[in-house]
């Protein structure tokens, strides 16, 4: 930790007191605004325990917001932007997987990808590794979505039962057609044979 820290005029030589209260008074947010009165009171030639107690921070915070001032100047009202991790695929290598992804998958009819293949994928082509849950940002980022096929209930019946339902429905709904026309035609009704079962059944009910 630096003790050695200019105040009044040595503090920000090149700004005056008059032009770091301006600055703090257009400051609409609250951590620059805390961090230029800080250096008010040290242009003011305040020490470091008193700026601490009429602002209220610790005195670690006042000597470290002093201390960035006298490094980076005026600017260092603002918090100094942090540079990421280096991205394990690069620009081109991400381009390269795009266009791979975009192919479809060949080892599957309906060429969808799943984040395990795209895993595989990844580390087959260019021997980077990524967790299942990383992959799938990835996926996202690219434009991909999730297509999965409805779940089936467990209990749920086969295609077989469903087949043979729709089979018996069908020659139930023609064997009331049958009954409704002939009803018709023995009460001598001007039904139209195009009508549905349902539509007959509905005039049969109101001639009754």
């Amino acid at each position: 930790m630096t003790w050695n820290l200019a105040r009044s005029e040595e503090f920000l030589p090149h700004t005056s007191l008059t032009e770091l209260k301006q600055l703090m008074r257009t400051e609409t947010n609250a951590k620059p605004r805390l961090r230029l009165l800080i250096a008010v009171h040290r242009k003011q030639g305040k020490s470091i325990d008193e700026i601490a107690e009429a602002c209220s921070v610790p005195r670690r915070t006042a000597h470290g917001t002093i201390q960035r001032f006298q490094e980076r100047g005026v600017t260092a009202s603002n918090a100094a932007k942090k540079e990421g991790r280096t991205p394990r695929l690069s620009k081109k290598q991400r381009t390269h997987l795009l266009a791979l992804l975009e192919k479809g998958n060949p080892r599957t009819p309906s060429r969808l990808w799943t984040s395990k293949e795209v895993l595989n994928l990844i580390k087959r082509k260019f021997n980077v590794t990524y967790t299942p849950q990383h992959v799938w940002r990835l996926l996202i980022a690219c434009g991909f979505s999730l297509l999965v096929p409805r779940p089936r209930h467990y209990k749920s019946p086969g295609k077989e039962v469903h087949d043979a339902f729709k089979k018996k429905r069908g020659a139930s709904r023609a064997t009331t057609e049958r009954k409704v026309l002939s009803w018709a035609a023995k009460m001598k009704l001007p039904l139209d044979y195009s009508q549905t079962s349902r539509a007959a059944g509905r005039a049969a009910a109101v001639v009754q």
